[in-house]
């Protein structure tokens, strides 16, 4: 792409005692200066950055040269567009009904399993004792505590 090159040496000079000798440029003049190489030559000193000094300009192949095709190969030379193992890129509409088939069929199961384990869940005891008072059987009834919640006795002093 570019290089980063001092003034001086981005107008031709390289050796950096011509750097005294060298007529100074406006920093406008040469962003907007286009060689005769088809090369531009832009200041970007001032650009924010560590490594960008005063009067530091860039020397890039100008944009009407720049055309990249993109490659039809990876890294390791195989075709970039090469056939994927099933021959096809997405899952096909029967996969996608079967899937989704599947997947209703694991929901409802879920939802009536859970129905009949409540159901089961839920009944009451073969066997209820009868405790109340009121059905005539001879158990005291357990004793009622007039206290609020929360209140406990203390021993006496």
């Amino acid at each position: 792409m570019g290089r980063f090159l001092p003034k001086d040496q981005a107008e031709g000079g390289s050796d950096p005692g011509d750097a005294a000798d060298a007529q100074p440029t406006q920093p406008s003049a040469i962003a907007d200066e286009t060689r005769g190489d088809d090369t531009e030559t832009i200041d970007i000193s001032d650009t924010v950055a560590p490594s960008v000094g005063p009067h530091t300009t860039v020397t890039r192949p100008a944009h009407s040269q720049v055309t990249h095709e993109p490659s039809e190969v990876d890294a390791m030379g195989l075709d970039k567009r090469r056939e994927v193992v099933g021959k096809s890129y997405a899952p096909s509409f029967a996969r996608q009904a079967t899937m989704y088939g599947i997947f209703l069929a694991v929901v409802a199961a879920l939802v009536i399993g859970g129905k009949l384990l409540a159901d089961e869940l839920d009944q009451p005891p073969d066997e209820v004792e009868a405790e109340a008072v009121w059905t005539g059987n001879d158990i005291p009834p357990a004793p009622i505590d007039s206290r609020p919640a929360g209140n406990i006795p203390t021993e006496g002093p």
